[in-house]
């Protein structure tokens, strides 16, 4: 990204500009140090300073030793890429607000530009540090760097210490050389204002454009996530009428023959009852081939309706080749603790079966839960215990899925409850009397 590029540009323009400003406030320390010595004029300089300044040299190579180490850790601090909970970003801002001193009082005050230079760099590297997600965390901040900034004032602060004015030994060159002195000091301190303004606006384009993007992402994400559940519901309709067209084409060549067939058989009956006895028991007989044959047919429809998991498979093992599935599509994680010794019919773990199957789809769906615990006990009656830590509800709806459990438990004598308070919560009960049903 472009204004990201040029974020960049200014601070190595920055890093640029400050190196050579502490470059060149160390050596006008170090040559007029020299120059007032080779002048003879070190007792004037005595005379002129209120206290003893440090050494020269000891000047000039420990402020840009500094600056050289200041520029390591940052460069360190911008490879950071794994920081979980901020601490090497905290220490390394720890780090560079210490150096800083430290350069502060090498030059003893004489350019505070650095400061800049390291709020900069801690400002536009905050996306990476932990320290900086609290809000109270960027005022202390903010307030340290600009009450720094304040207090360092060269010109302030000589008249509450006694600090060797930089003026003082410059003072001691031709006014040309003062001049030129003056005018490279000043142009420094406002090359480094200008870029350090010009970074911020840049960084601050920067995040008023991504803010920007992210919103019209979160746009496109809740559009595309309202056309997906379109979608899904304009598929279950689909489906669902697929299916109704299906049993009804299965109701239609089975009971509907069945029961066309014993209509037709009953009308001649009763025409024949009075006529010939033996030709309508041979009817009735005929009859009666008709409707066992219907029965086969309805029963192999059933049969079709019944969910595949369960062909050739107990009900525990058809629920944890359903739980697996779950657990491999999606990332919920089921706990499941089978306890039932009992052998059920066709009919019963079909239903048992379809419950299990919609409480996992709604919790997955509508309670966005990441843990489901199944529990099928075995104690006065049988128990079918299904809890979720999803987001639960204050109040049940009873729709479509919730209404259909009850009906079908209903079908073999058993009983369901639903709670929302902790996550949600199914409990059914079957009794024991369903064994011989």
């Amino acid at each position: 990204m472009k204004t990201l590029r040029t974020v960049q540009y200014t601070k190595y323009a920055l890093l640029l500009i400050n190196f050579v400003a502490i470059v060149f406030y160390a050596s006008v320390y170090l040559f007029s140090a020299r120059y007032v010595s080779n002048q003879d004029l070190g007792y004037a300089l005595l005379e002129k300073i209120n206290t003893l300044p440090l050494s020269p040299n000891t000047m000039f190579f420990s402020s840009i030793g500094l600056f050289l180490l200041l520029f390591i850790i940052m460069i360190f601090s911008d490879q950071i890429t794994h920081d979980p909970d901020g601490s090497v970003m905290e220490n390394m801002t720890a780090f560079k607000f210490i150096i800083m001193v430290l350069i502060l009082l090498s030059l003893q005050f004489s350019f505070n530009g650095i400061i800049l230079l390291v709020f900069a760099d801690v400002f536009y590297s905050s996306r990476k540090a932990y320290l900086f997600t609290e809000k109270h965390y960027w005022f202390t901040f903010i307030f340290l760097s600009f009450g720094i900034m304040l207090v360092s004032n060269y010109d302030w602060l000589s008249l509450l210490f006694k600090i060797p004015l930089m003026d003082t030994y410059v003072s001691f060159y031709p006014s040309y050389i003062q001049i030129g002195i003056r005018f490279v000091k000043n142009l420094l301190v406002s090359l480094n204002n200008v870029v350090f303004i010009v970074s911020l606006v840049n960084y601050v384009m920067y995040a008023i454009k991504e803010h920007h993007n992210i919103e019209t992402e979160l746009q496109m994400v809740s559009r595309v996530n309202v056309e997906l559940n379109s979608y899904i519901q304009l598929t279950e309709k689909i489906v669902e009428d697929r299916e109704r067209k299906r049993i009804a084409r299965e109701i239609h060549d089975t009971l509907g023959h069945a029961l066309t067939g014993i209509s037709a058989g009953i009308d001649a009956v009763k025409v024949l009852v009075d006529l010939d006895a033996n030709r309508a028991k041979f009817q009735l007989n005929k009859m009666s081939e008709v409707v066992r044959e219907g029965i086969v047919d309805v029963r192999r429809s059933l049969e079709k309706l019944r969910p595949d998991a369960l062909e050739n498979q107990t009900l525990r093992d058809a629920l944890q080749k359903m739980i697996d599935e779950y657990q491999a599509i999606s990332p919920v994680q089921i706990e499941f603790d089978y306890q039932w010794d009992v052998d059920l019919k066709n009919t019963t773990e079909d239903i048992i079966f379809r419950v299990v199957q919609e409480s996992i789809t709604n919790s997955i769906r509508h309670g966005h839960a990441r843990h489901l615990s199944i529990q099928m006990v075995e104690q006065e009656a049988y128990v079918l215990r299904i809890q979720d830590d999803g987001v639960g509800c204050e109040e049940i709806h009873y729709g479509y899925g919730l209404k259909q459990m009850q009906e079908r438990l209903a079908m073999i004598g058993g009983r369901i409850r639903f709670e929302g308070t902790n996550g949600f919560l199914t409990e059914m009960t079957l009794p024991k009397l369903e064994r011989t049903m």
